[in-house]
């Protein structure tokens, strides 16, 4: 799964890296170094042929009857079952949005301890996570999973979908069909992330700032 993630560069560069232009987000984006589920997002977007960014909420909200009476994020959906589950259905085909992120948050289980570590590149630039969203009055984001690749599997039996630079606007263009995509949805080796442990801090969703990024071991983090 992707439960938390961190995005702390800045917005102008982001807009270059990204070819998007998110300049009047300034108000509403928030750099983070702990980001939660339900927290607001930044998500890149294509509308009227150009890529825009955006704030939503982490999570869509799926429906009260169907969740026995309360309403809960849906924030990760499964790349193996998007075009089944009627609340992701029709955003994959038509509401696919990049996830700017500097790195990801997983908890690798130590005999009962469980200790934070984030996912990044080796130089900490921002990097994409697929996702889709919802357009309307209840525009919200969700971040794709797939199985894990060698990096991650030793850590969780999920990770999020890295895209690749080059497959960006093939993921976004919605004239392209759903069946096209299942290559960059599955798991690949990605040789510029690296995992390591962090303080544990980031297990409280309040807490935020650089401190929670440094590492906890001096050891040498794993590599691809």
């Amino acid at each position: 799964m992707c439960g938390r993630f961190s995005i702390f560069a800045e917005l102008g560069d982001l807009a270059v890296q990204f070819r998007s232009n998110p300049c009047w987000l300034e108000a509403a984006y928030r750099p983070s170094w702990n980001v939660a589920p339900t927290a607001p997002i930044l998500a890149i977007k294509v509308e009227g042929g150009r890529r825009i960014g955006a704030v939503m909420p982490w999570g869509f909200t799926s429906s009260p009857r169907r969740s026995g009476g309360s309403s809960r994020p849906l924030f990760n959906a499964r790349s193996e079952t998007l075009t089944e589950r009627p609340a992701f259905r029709s955003a994959f085909a038509q509401g696919r949005c990049l996830v700017p992120v500097n790195g990801f948050y997983e908890w690798r289980n130590n005999g009962g301890t469980r200790t934070p570590l984030w996912i990044h590149r080796l130089d900490e630039r921002p990097f994409a996570l697929a996702g889709i969203y919802n357009a309307g009055d209840d525009e919200a984001a969700c971040v794709i999973t797939c199985p894990p690749n060698s990096l991650m599997e030793p850590i969780h039996n999920r990770m999020p979908v890295v895209l690749d630079e080059g497959d960006y606007d093939a993921w976004l263009n919605r004239e392209t069909e759903p069946e096209m995509l299942p290559d960059l949805l599955a798991p690949r080796e990605w040789p510029d992330l690296m995992a390591r442990p962090v303080s544990d801090a980031v297990n409280r969703p309040g807490t935020d700032g650089p401190q929670l990024i440094a590492s906890a071991v001096t050891a040498s983090p794993r590599l691809l």
